[in-house]
C-alpha cells in the first residue's frame, strides 16, 4: 500500500486513525492492539505471503532480545555476546538469503560456467529496513540501552506502519518511551494538525515533483539501455533529472513518514535534512538517509575503526599510515556495505565503491588541513576558514560527485552508467541530442529553487518541534528564505494547496517510492 494512493489516504488512514483513537479513549492497550493490526495489514496489502516472515522476525527478535536483556541484568556478559552473535547472525542470514542469494549464484555460474539454480527468490518488502531495526534492537539490548518490555509494545514498535517500509530505522529509546507515555492513544489536536501539514508537504514533493521527474528520467535511462548514446546534453539531463527525482522522492517519503507518525502521537527521528546543500560528501551523508548512516557508523564503522586504530598504535604507525589503517580502511568497508545494502547488483557495489572513495578523499583532505593548521599554529599563523568562493567550489564538487554516483545507482548495468558518463564528460561532443521540454524544464527549475532557497519541511514546522531529534539539527543548513508555518490564513492556504495538488497529481498514476525497492 502506497502513502500516495487514494486507498491509503481516503480509506486506510481514516479507518486506522478513527479506530486507534476511538479505542484509545477506552483503553491504551486496545489502541496499541488496533494500531499493530492495522500496521500488519498495511504490510500484508502488498504480498500477504510475506507477512509470516515479518511476524517471525518480530517474535524471534523479541525472544532473543529478552534473553539478552535478562542475561545482561544478571551480569553474564559472555553469554550476552553469544546470544547477540546468534541473533544478529540469524537476522543477517535471513536478509542475505532473500536479498543476495540469487546474485551470488548468478555470479558463481558466470565465473564457473555452471548452472546452479535456486529459482527466483522474491524479495520481501522492507526486509532491509525491518532487519536493521531488529539488529539495532539486539545490539542496544546487549549494551543495556533497551530494556525489557511487553510483547505488545515491541510488536507495535517493530511494525508501526509509518516507518516500517522504508525507514527511518528507529531505536528502542526513541520510540518505546513514547508508546508508554500516559498520553499516547489520546487524540491531541496539535499532533494531528502538525502531522497533517507535514504529510501534505511530503505528498506534494512526491506526486508533483518526484513523479513528474520520474516520467522523464525513466525513458532517458531506458533509451540508454536500449542502445541510444547520449551526448553532453542528454547525459547531464539524465543525471540531473534522476538526482532531483531521487531527492524529492526520498524527501517526500521521509516527510510523510514523520507526518503520519505525528498524527498517531509518535515523533520519528529525522531521515533527511537538505543534503544537496552540503559542501562536502561527508556532510552530504550526514544528512541523506540519516538513520541508515547512523546505523552503519555505530555498528560497522566504529567497531572496525577502534581496534584498527589500536593496532596502528601498537605497530607504531604515524601520519598517513595510521590514517590509512584507522580511518580510510574502515571508511571504505563501511561505504561498500552501504552500496551493497541498497541492492544485489554490480551497479550498487560500484555505487558503494564510488562513495567510499569520495569519503576517503574527503577524510584525507580534512586530515591534511588539520595537520597544516597545527603546523602553522606552531609558527604563530592561524589558518583561516574557507571563504565564500572556496565553499561554493566545495559545494559544486560535492554536487558533481553525487550526480555521477547517482547515474551508477540508477543505471541497469555498469556499462550503461559508463556510457552516460561518457556523454556527461563531453566525450561524444556538446551536441543537443534531446528535445527541449517545457514541463521538464519547469519541474527542474522548481526543484532547484526549492533546494537552493526554500526552508525544508522541518524548518517550516520548527515552531512545533517536528521530529524526535529536531533540536540536534535546527541550526544546520539554514535556508536563504526564512518562513515558518503558523495555523493562520496564509498557513492554512499553504497546507491546503500542498495537499490539494499532492492528491490531484495522484490521478496521473501512483509511482512507487524508490526506497521501497531496497
Amino acid at each position: 500500500m502506497l502513502f500516495n494512493s487514494f486507498f491509503f489516504l481516503f480509506v486506510f488512514l481514516p479507518v486506522a486513525f478513527v479506530g486507534t483513537y476511538a479505542l484509545g479513549r477506552w483503553r491504551q492497550d486496545a489502541a496499541k492492539v488496533a494500531l499493530t493490526l492495522f500496521s500488519l495489514g498495511f504490510y500484508a496489502w502488498w504480498k500477504p505471503e510475506h507477512l509470516p516472515l515479518l511476524l517471525g522476525s518480530i517474535v524471534f527478535n523479541y525472544v532473543v532480545g529478552g534473553i539478552i536483556q535478562r542475561t545482561y541484568d544478571a551480569g553474564r556478559h559472555r553469554a550476552v555476546k553469544l546470544w547477540l552473535v546468534f541473533g544478529v547472525l540469524a537476522d543477517v542470514l535471513l536478509l542475505g538469503w532473500f536479498k543476495y542469494a540469487n546474485f551470488v549464484f548468478d555470479n558463481v555460474n558466470a565465473v564457473l560456467d555452471t548452472q546452479y539454480s535456486l529459482g527466483r527468490i522474491a524479495l520481501p518488502l522492507a526486509i532491509s529496513f525491518f532487519t536493521f531495526q531488529k539488529i539495532a534492537y539486539l545490539i542496544d539490548s546487549a549494551r543495556g540501552e533497551a530494556k525489557r518490555m511487553r510483547f505488545l509494545d515491541f510488536a507495535l514498535f517493530a511494525a508501526f506502519f509509518p516507518q516500517l517500509i522504508a525507514g527511518p530505522i528507529v531505536h528502542y529509546q526513541e520510540i518505546v518511551p513514547q508508546l508508554r507515555n500516559r498520553l499516547w492513544g489520546r487524540l491531541i489536536a496539535r499532533n494531528v494538525m502538525v502531522g497533517l501539514v507535514i504529510l501534505a508537504i511530503g505528498l506534494f514533493k512526491k506526486t508533483v515533483i518526484a513523479d513528474t521527474l520520474s516520467s522523464y528520467a525513466n525513458p532517458l535511462f531506458d533509451a540508454e539501455a536500449g542502445g541510444q548514446h547520449f551526448g553532453l546534453a542528454g547525459g547531464w539531463l539524465a543525471a540531473i533529472t534522476y538526482t532531483l527525482q531521487l531527492y524529492f522522492d526520498f524527501s517526500g517519503y521521509s516527510d510523510m513518514a514523520i507526518g503520519l507518525g505525528r498524527m498517531f502521537g509518535v515523533k520519528l527521528p529525522l531521515n533527511f535534512h537538505s543534503p544537496l546543500r552540503a559542501s562536502s560528501i561527508i556532510d552530504y551523508w550526514r544528512r541523506w538517509h540519516m538513520t541508515l548512516q547512523r546505523f552503519i557508523v555505530a555498528y560497522i564503522f566504529q567497531p572496525l575503526s577502534l581496534p584498527l586504530n589500536r593496532r596502528a598504535m601498537e605497530y607504531g604507525l604515524k601520519g598517513w599510515s595510521a590514517f590509512a589503517m584507522g580511518i580510510a580502511l574502515p571508511t571504505f568497508i563501511t561505504f561498500v556495505v552501504i552500496g551493497i545494502w541498497h541492492g544485489a547488483g554490480w551497479t550498487f557495489v560500484a555505487f558503494g565503491v564510488m562513495h567510499a572513495v569520495y569519503i576517503c578523499v574527503n577524510e584525507a583532505w580534512r586530515e591534511r588541513r588539520k595537520q597544516r593548521r597545527k603546523f602553522l599554529k606552531k609558527k604563530g599563523i592561524t589558518l583561516t576558514d574557507p571563504g565564500m568562493m572556496e565553499r561554493a567550489a566545495y559545494h559544486v564538487l560535492t554536487l558533481l560527485a553525487v550526480a555521477y554516483a547517482n547515474v551508477m545507482f540508477r543505471a541497469r548495468s555498469v556499462g550503461d552508467a559508463v556510457d552516460i558518463w561518457s556523454g556527461m564528460s563531453g566525450l561524444r561532443g556538446a551536441i543537443l541530442d534531446v528535445p527541449f521540454d517545457l514541463g521538464l524544464a519547469a519541474t527542474i527549475l522548481l526543484g532547484t529553487l526549492i533546494i537552493m532557497f526554500a526552508p525544508n519541511t522541518q524548518q517550516i514546522m520548527r515552531r512545533f518541534d517536528p521530529a524526535y531529534n529536531w533540536r540536534d539539527w535546527r541550526d544546520v543548513a539554514p535556508a536563504r528564505l526564512d518562513w515558518t508555518w503558523k495555523p493562520n490564513l496564509p498557513g492554512l492556504l499553504f497546507a491546503g494547496a500542498a495537499l490539494f495538488l499532492g492528491i490531484a497529481f495522484i490521478q496521473r498514476g501512483q509511482g512507487i517510492f524508490l526506497y521501497f525497492n531496497f
